[in-house]
C-alpha cells in the first residue's frame, strides 16, 4: 500500500528519532529526492529538514557513521541465497537482525556496529557466460538504500527504529557466511595470488584465479611451476603456515580448506587457506584487504617484510630458494614478480643500461589494471597532482578538505576515495594556524577528529625550509605505502635554491625527483602552487600556473581553481592523464568549507567575454513582485526546491540568489511560510488574506477561478461556509 505524505513523514521522524540519516527517496532512481543531498554522508538532517521535505514516493536511509555505523546486506537475484546465508547465522543472531524484502524479490538484512565499518563490499557473485552477477553484497560507509514503508518494501522481522548493535566478530561472522557462497573470483581480484608459470607448451605469464590453483591461461593442473626465482620457488615448495603463525594467526580449523582467524580476534575465522592460495574476507586483517587473493610468496612479503618484494626475494634466496645462482646474487632480476603485483616496492638502477627493455607481449599478458585509485575519477598510487589557484583564494582550505575526505574515505565534491594515510608537508603557516585550521573545518563539517586525525600527520616547515631535494632524507626513512598521499603545500617554497620557476629544464628535473619519490613510497603527490598575475579565466586549464610549462606537462593531473562572476564561487576544472576527461564543477565557499553547487553556468568565470545574448538578469534588475509571481505564485503552495527550480528556470537565479529574494519576500510580507500536512510550504500573498488557512484558500482560488464552491473546499481542506465568508471579504 502507498502511504501518503504525512505517513512516510511520520515514519522518517521515528527514523531520525533513533538516530538514522533518513532523507526522502526518488524511487525509480533509488537515490534522494533532495539536492546537495551527499552533506547528510556527514550529519543527520534536523527536524526542521525533515518537515520541509515531500515524502510522497518514499525514504531512504544513508550507512556509515552518520546512521551509527549502519550497514546492510543486500541480497539480489531474486533472494535466492538468503536461505542458504540464514541456516550459516547462528540462532540468537539470526533473530536479532532487521530483515526486509524487496520489490526484486531480494532482501536487506539491517544492522549497526559498534565499529566503524567499510565502504561497499561485494561478496558472493555468479559468473554466467560473459555476465557477472552480483548476488550478496553490503552498502556501507558513505552507501544508501531504500528501505520500508516504502512502497513494496516490507519488513519481515524487526524493527528499523530498533537495530541491532553488532559487535566485530557477529559482523564478521555475517560477512564470512555470505562470503562461502560466492561463486566467482574475477582477475582483478585475484591479483595477489598472480604467479608464473610454465607449461609444456606455453610459456607465456599465467594468473592464479581460482580456489583450485590451476593457471587462467589453460586451465591444466599439469603445470611446471619455475623454481629459478626465490619467490616462484617459495610458492611450489615453501610452506606459509610457520609465517601466519609466527605472526599471530591461529589455525582455526584444519582440512584441505583451512580457517584461519587473524590475530587480536577470539571466535570465528578471517580467511581460507586452499591449494596454496591465501583468500582475505575480513576487513580488519591488516596488512591484507578484504576480498583479495594472495600466493605465499605474497603473504611472506606483507608479514616479514612489509610489502618489499625485492628484500623477501634476497631473504629468500639465502634460505635456499631459487637456483643456486641467484640466491648469492643481490642484483637478481626481479622484474617478473614485480610486473605481477601492484604493491611492489620500486628499484633504482644506478645507469640506464640497467632499465628493462620489456615486450609488449609480456606486457599485456602480465597486466593486472591501472595503479590503484585514490581519488576515483582524478588521482591514482604513484601520480603526481598540481593544484593550482590564485593567491588567498582558499586553495589551503580545500586541499585540508581533501586530505579530511581521504583520511576519512568520504566523498570529495562527488569524487569516490579510498580511505588512506595522508602526510601534509606545510612551509607557509604556523603549527597552530595549522592546527586551528584543521579544527574550524572540522567544526563546520560536524565531523569529531577522531575518526580521522590518526591517518593525518602534518610537517611544518615554516622558518625552517626544506627544499625538495633536501627533503630526499626524510622520505628516505618512510616505509612504503605508510602514506598514499603526500601533499606539499606550497610547491614554490620547495624549490631548491636558485631554481628558475620558468625553466622548462629544470622545473620537469623536480617532477622528475617527485615521480621517483611516488614510485619509491608507493604513493601519490599533491603540490599546490599559484597562477601567474592577470586574468586566467581566457586560459586553457593546463595553462593556468605561474612558471614553466612542463610542470601541467609532467603531472598526471593538473587541478586549477578560478573564481566565477558570482561572489564567493570558483569552478574547479582539472586536466586528467589515467581518467576519462572531468567535468568542471562548481563549489561555493561557506568559510571554511568548499561547497558544491549546481546553480552556476561554470563557463562564465570572472572576467570572461560573453556575448551580450548570453547575459543573465541582473539580481537588481528583477522586482520582489516578479520573483514572487513566478517562482511562488505559479504553483503554490510550493516548497524550497520548487522555488529554487522555479527561479533557475524562469529567472536564471542560483539557489543563493533565490533564497536571498525569497527572505526578502517573507520579510515583506509579499509571501508567507505555512504548515501544509506535515511540511511547511510556501505561498504567495494574496490580498488582505493572513492566517494559514486563508493564504491557502486564496491560493486555490487563484488556481482554479472557474471551480466549483464545493470543489474548491474540498482542495483547500475548509466549509463551504468558510469559502463564502473569504470571497465576501476579497
Amino acid at each position: 500500500m502507498q502511504l501518503t505524505d504525512g505517513q512516510l513523514n511520520k515514519v522518517a521522524q521515528e527514523y531520525l528519532e533513533a538516530g538514522l540519516c533518513v532523507l526522502p527517496a526518488i524511487r525509480a532512481e533509488k537515490r534522494p529526492a533532495i539536492g546537495k543531498w551527499k552533506q547528510f554522508q556527514q550529519r543527520i538532517p534536523s527536524l526542521a529538514e525533515l518537515s520541509s521535505w515531500s515524502w510522497n514516493d518514499g525514504l531512504c536511509i544513508i550507512c556509515g557513521k552518520v546512521s551509527g555505523n549502519l550497514e546492510i546486506i543486500d541480497f539480489d537475484g531474486g533472494g535466492e541465497l538468503l536461505p542458504a546465508w540464514l541456516k550459516a547465522i547462528p540462532d540468537d543472531l539470526r533473530e536479532r537482525l532487521v530483515i526486509e524484502s524487496t520489490p526484486s524479490g531480494g532482501s536487506h538484512v539491517i544492522y549497526q556496529c559498534d565499529v566503524l565499518i567499510s565502504g561497499n563490499l561485494k561478496l558472493a557473485q555468479r559468473k554466467t557466460d560473459d555476465t557477472v552477477q552480483t548476488l550478496i553484497e553490503t552498502r556501507g560507509e558513505g552507501g544508501l538504500f531504500l528501505c520500508a514503508p516504502t512502497h513494496a518494501y516490507e519488513l519481515t522481522q524487526g524493527d528499523i527504529a530498533d537495530l541491532p548493535i553488532l559487535t566485530e566478530s557477529e559482523r564478521d561472522v555475517l560477512l564470512e557466511a555470505a562470503w562461502q557462497l560466492n561463486e566467482y573470483v574475477s582477475e582483478a581480484a585475484t591479483t595477489g595470488a598472480n604467479i608464473s608459470c610454465t607449461s609444456a607448451h606455453n610459456s607465456d605469464m599465467c594468473e592464479l584465479s581460482s580456489h583450485s590453483g590451476q593457471c587462467a591461461s589453460n586451465h591444466s593442473h599439469n603445470t611446471t611451476w619455475r623454481t629459478d626465482r626465490p619467490g616462484d620457488d617459495f610458492n611450489k615448495r615453501g610452506d606459509v603456515r610457520e609465517w601466519l603463525l609466527k605472526h599471530d594467526w591461529v589455525l582455526d580449523q584444519p582440512g584441505e580448506n583451512e580457517r584461519w582467524r587473524r590475530p587480536g580476534k577470539s571466535v570465528n575465522h578471517s580467511a581460507t587457506l586452499k591449494n596454496g592460495v591465501f583468500s582475505v574476507f575480513s576487513t580488519n586483517a591488516h596488512p591484507f584487504e578484504a576480498q583479495k587473493y594472495y600466493s605465499p610468496f605474497h603473504v611472506y612479503t606483507l608479514l616479514e617484510h612489509g610489502g618489499d618484494f625485492a628484500a623477501a626475494a634476497r631473504a629468500l634466496g639465502e634460505m635456499g630458494y631459487g637456483s643456486d645462482d641467484l640466491a648469492s646474487n643481490n642484483d637478481v632480476d626481479l622484474t617478473g614478480i614485480l610486473n605481477q603485483c601492484v604493491n611492489c616496492k620500486s628499484t633504482e638502477s644506478s645507469s640506464d643500461d640497467k632499465l628493462p627493455i620489456v615486450r609488449l607481449k609480456d606486457l599485456i599478458t602480465t597486466f593486472d589494471g591501472l595503479h590503484k585509485p585514490i581519488v576515483h575519477g582524478m588521482l591514482r598510487e604513484g601520480e603526481t597532482m598540481n593544484i593550482i589557484a590564485s593567491p588567498k583564494m582558499g586553495k589551503s582550505l580545500l586541499v585540508s578538505g581533501l586530505a579530511i575526505s581521504i583520511a576519512t574515505g568520504m566523498d570529495w565534491f562527488g569524487m569516490n576515495v579510498e580511505q588512506v594515510q595522508v602526510l601534509h608537508i606545510d612551509n607557509e603557516l604556523h603549527v597552530p594556524t595549522i592546527t586551528d585550521r584543521y579544527l574550524k573545518i572540522t567544526k563546520a563539517m560536524n565531523l569529531p577528529h577522531h575518526l580521522f586525525s590518526d591517518n593525518i600527520d602534518i610537517v611544518c616547515h615554516r622558518g625552517k625550509l626544506k627544499d625538495l631535494v633536501a627533503m630526499g632524507s626524510m622520505f628516505d626513512r618512510i616505509d612504503p605505502g605508510q602514506y598514499k598521499l603526500i601533499i606539499i603545500d606550497a610547491f614554490y617554497r620547495a624549490l631548491p635554491q636558485d631554481t628558475d620557476e620558468n625553466d622548462n629544464g629544470a622545473i620537469a628535473s623536480l617532477y622528475n625527483r617527485i615521480d621517483h619519490y611516488a614510485a619509491k613510497l608507493q604513493c601519490a603527490f599533491a603540490m599546490i602552487h599559484h597562477t601567474s598575475k592577470g586574468n586566467q579565466s581566457g586560459k586553457a586549464v593546463t595553462d593556468v600556473g605561474a612558471g614553466a610549462g612542463s610542470q601541467s606537462r609532467a603531472a598526471d593531473t593538473h587541478l586549477v581553481i578560478r573564481p566565477h562572476e558570482e561572489d564567493d564561487i570558483v569552478v574547479l576544472e582539472a586536466a586528467v592523464r589515467s581518467w576519462p576527461a572531468m567535468p568542471p564543477k562548481a563549489l561555493r565557499l561557506e568559510w571554511p568549507l568548499f561547497v558544491p553547487t549546481e546553480e552556476v553556468d561554470t563557463s562564465a568565470l570572472l572576467g570572461s567575454a560573453k556575448p551580450k545574448s548570453q547575459t543573465q538578469p541582473k539580481l537588481s534588475e528583477i522586482t520582489l513582485e516578479q520573483f514572487v509571481d513566478q517562482c511562488i505564485g505559479i504553483n503554490d503552495p510550493c516548497t524550497k526546491q520548487s522555488i529554487h527550480y522555479e527561479a533557475a528556470q524562469q529567472l536564471k537565479l542560483s539557489e543563493r540568489k533565490a533564497d536571498e529574494m525569497l527572505d526578502l519576500a517573507l520579510d515583506r510580507k509579499l509571501a508567507a511560510r505555512i504548515r501544509v500536512g506535515a511540511p511547511y510550504k510556501y505561498i504567495k500573498c494574496r490580498g488582505d488574506h493572513s492566517g494559514d488557512k486563508a493564504l491557502l484558500v486564496a491560493a486555490v482560488m487563484a488556481h482554479n477561478p472557474d471551480a466549483p464552491l464545493l470543489e474548491i473546499a474540498e482542495k483547500a481542506g475548509v466549509s463551504e461556509r468558510y469559502l463564502r465568508q473569504i470571497r465576501n471579504e476579497k
